[in-house]
């Protein structure tokens, strides 16, 4: 999570919202979290927040890459 952090801090683009996520929702309409969707030089980073963490996030509208990717329970998917 270091090296994304330091990626993103590189190309300035920490204070950008975190625009591209999807809530995980599962056949019982439970939601399970949410994934994150980062880009940067033309690639894309998943980064994934579970349940219940994800709400709080949310809650306060759109967050920043920052917020994902300092967040504690956060989870780079490769």
């Amino acid at each position: 999570m270091e090296q994304l952090l330091t990626l993103f801090s590189k190309h300035q683009l920490l204070k950008q919202p975190a625009e591209k996520y999807t809530l995980l929702v599962d056949e019982g309409q439970i939601t399970n979290g949410a994934l994150f969707f980062l880009s940067v030089n033309g690639k894309t980073y998943k980064v994934i927040i579970k349940a219940p963490y994800h709400e709080t996030l949310l809650a306060k509208g759109t967050p920043t890459i920052k917020e994902v990717l300092e967040h504690r329970e956060a989870m780079y998917l490769k």
